[in-house]
């Protein structure tokens, strides 16, 4: 079968079929095209010393050249970004496959509680987590140092150093590799085991079948969330801060912190608009490549009418070791950091040994517990994160299938446009959503609802997960329905939202 869009099938005479990709098109320029705009011109407004819509700021390259001719870029920031990032990348793809490989297509017991367990780390924000490793492994004081160091008679610091190059890649990947997880648990979850088991039945070997059927087919699934890895490690920002400040490593998105935060006068958004853009370079390259590798889209279909249930291979005299992977894995990346955390809560940062029961004291939860702005500060939290959650996966979905399934015009243009809001760092975002809201009539300045939109921006997870998934799935599917008088919100809904679940619930 080949690729087509569905909008030249029978069929898409309903209206819907082009109003609502439409309003999903102009919902996108709106969220993401502002951030945008308000980057690319910020880039370019100086002086340093004047806001970017300030009256005496002008045009000028002064901040480009600024930031590109610094020598320091090559000598410390590139290199320091580019290991970190190709170690975080090939750390956390490593360990987040093969935990999805185990989770989907092997036989391993009690699979839901394992599932939860692995993505648990993600309810724990990330400021916290470094505190609690820093707990723990800090060269001087930390828990496990001062451990080793007592039964094996090892003099100095360390010997296990978190504010090095190696700690912040350890670090930084535990806290990716859930997110990455359920990118490939929902690509593993969707595809038909046919394939497989018909090289299989050729005679194939196991790893002749993964290398030449199973990872070509699985591509579009694989490339998405390396791509969107490599670019959400680009501009991470805390655990460089926390943990890679005290190391002496210069990352490029402390630079934009340092131009935002100067030690006196204004925040010079235009230095850090003008760092921003190799961002955006960058996910112009890596969206270019992708959209190269899954170009011959109907080599990737696993999803047809026919039925299947995915093949789960047995572990056999496997199955010890992967759980003790896994026991491994859980214990480093959700056990240790809550334990510590829940230690210090109670008993202070002494570790256990010195500090003892008698030092028990629970008033720091009652403390907060008795503020009734924690109470709304957590339904705050609450509304904005699910509301931004729904938005950005519902609209994703929607592009996805605009850019994957449709010919509207400037479709492309749209793919960009979604992918592009990984390169807009979130406070030039802010300042955008701000200076939007404050000239429309639009009264959601100074409410919660603004925090809504802002947080709506990021749609580049959305809608690569979505793509991929679409890539999957055939259009017979979609075409039967048409063809037995369904209409096209009906389609969507009842045949292609379910298949995409996965996907989107993975982005939700």
């Amino acid at each position: 079968m080949t690729s087509r869009p569905l909008s030249n099938t029978p069929g898409h005479s309903d209206p819907l079929a082009h109003a609502v990709p439409a309003f999903g098109a102009l919902l996108a320029v709106l969220l993401v095209g502002a951030p945008l705009a308000m980057l690319l011109l910020a880039a370019f407004r100086g002086p340093a010393d004047y806001l970017p819509f300030e009256p005496g700021a002008r045009f000028t390259l002064d901040n480009v050249v600024g930031v590109f001719a610094d020598p320091a870029l090559i000598t410390r920031i590139l290199p320091d970004t580019l290991v970190f990032v190709a170690g975080t990348v090939t750390l956390t793809i490593t360990i987040a496959f093969m935990l999805a490989w185990l989770m989907e297509r092997t036989d391993l017991p009690a699979r839901g509680l394992w599932f939860a367990l692995i993505v648990l780390p993600l309810l724990i924000p990330i400021p916290v987590i470094a505190i609690a490793w820093i707990t723990l492994f800090g060269p001087n004081a930390g828990w496990a140092n001062s451990a080793i160091r007592a039964m094996t008679g090892f003099s100095g610091q360390g010997p296990l150093d978190i504010f090095s190059m190696g700690g912040l890649i350890i670090c930084q990947s535990f806290v990716t590799t859930p997110f990455v997880f359920l990118q490939f648990s929902a690509t593993l979850r969707g595809m038909s085991p046919a394939l497989e088991e018909a090289a299989a039945m050729a005679g194939a070997t196991a790893f002749a079948t993964f290398r030449r059927v199973t990872l070509p087919v699985l591509l579009p699934g694989l490339l998405a969330p390396l791509i969107l890895l490599t670019l959400v490690t680009f501009e991470q920002f805390e655990l460089p801060l926390i943990i890679g400040l005290p190391a002496r490593l210069n990352i490029f998105a402390y630079r934009i912190y340092t131009e935002l935060n100067p030690a006196s006068g204004l925040p010079n958004y235009g230095a850090a608009c003008a760092i921003s853009l190799p961002f955006l370079a960058l996910g112009i390259v890596a969206l270019l490549l992708y959209n190269r590798a899954i170009r011959d889209a109907h080599r990737f279909v696993t999803v047809t009418g026919k039925g299947f249930r995915p093949q789960r291979l047995p572990l056999g005299k496997w199955k010890a070791p992967a759980l003790a992977a896994l026991s491994l894995y859980f214990v480093f990346g959700a056990v240790a950091p809550a334990a510590t955390l829940l230690w210090t809560s109670l008993f202070g940062f002494a570790p256990p040994g010195v500090a003892g029961f008698g030092d028990f004291s629970a008033a720091a939860y009652r403390t907060f517990l008795a503020n009734p702005l924690f109470w709304r500060a957590l339904a705050n939290t609450f509304l904005v994160a699910t509301d931004s959650a729904l938005i950005v996966a519902a609209l994703g979905g929607l592009i996805a299938w605009t850019v994957a399934r449709s010919n509207m015009p400037g479709r492309r243009a749209l793919d960009f446009l979604s992918f592009l809001s990984l390169g807009v760092p979130a406070v030039i975002a802010a300042l955008a959503v701000m200076v939007l809201y404050l000239s429309l009539p639009i009264g959601i300045y100074g409410t919660i609802w603004i925090l809504v939109v802002a947080y709506s921006y990021r749609l580049a997870t959305a809608t690569r997960l979505a793509r991929a998934r679409i890539a999957q799935i055939s259009h017979e599917l979609e075409e039967a329905a048409q063809m037995a008088g369904a209409r096209w919100l009906a389609t969507q809904t009842r045949i292609l939202a379910p298949l995409l679940m996965p996907a989107l619930g993975a982005a939700f």
